[in-house]
Order: structure tokens, then sequence, then C-alpha cells
């Protein structure tokens, strides 16, 4: 069943950028356990790989991360290039 999830995962665009977001946010809510949960849920001792795998990402977690902050800076070099340039000003001499 979980090898029909990953194909079906993998040539949809659409549903690849869900999996790598719910992957992310699932790692985020799993660290954020505070005191006496923190024993319990210990993310060092989590095997990130079986976990995407559960999400339906053929990848290593660490790929998900960096191809998702290469896609966050291509997007802000576009703002940025759409935005006209802001001209210094310079100090008059009197």
């Amino acid at each position: 069943m979980n090898n029909i999830v990953i194909f079906f995962i993998l040539f949809q665009d659409a549903t690849k950028k869900l999996a790598r977001d719910a992957f992310c946010s699932w790692v985020r809510a799993y660290t954020a356990h505070r005191g006496e949960l923190k024993k319990i849920f210990m993310v060092k001792k989590l095997h990130l790989g079986h976990v995407a795998r559960s999400f339906g990402l053929k990848e290593q977690p660490s790929l998900v991360g960096r191809s998702h902050q290469v896609q966050l800076k291509k997007r802000k070099k576009e703002q940025k290039r759409e935005q006209p340039a802001k001209r210094r000003k310079l100090p008059s001499k009197k």
C-alpha cells in the first residue's frame, strides 16, 4: 500500500508539495513538546527516513528541507526583481 502512495505522490507535483509541507509541519510539532513529554518524544532517537516514508516521500528528510528552502529563496529573489529598485539619496553639498 505504501508503494502505491509513494508512486502517486512521486508523479503529482501538487501532492508532493503537500506531502513535504505535512512532513515539515509534523517534525516541527513533534519537536515542540515541552517538559515531561520531552522524555517520551525524543527527536534525536526518531528515524526521520521512516517518518518521511510514511508521508509518501522517497527523498531523504534533509533533501526535503533543503529543496523547500531553495524554493523560498527563489521566491524572494523574484519578488525583489519585481519591485522597483530603490535609489539612494546623496547628501547635498552646501
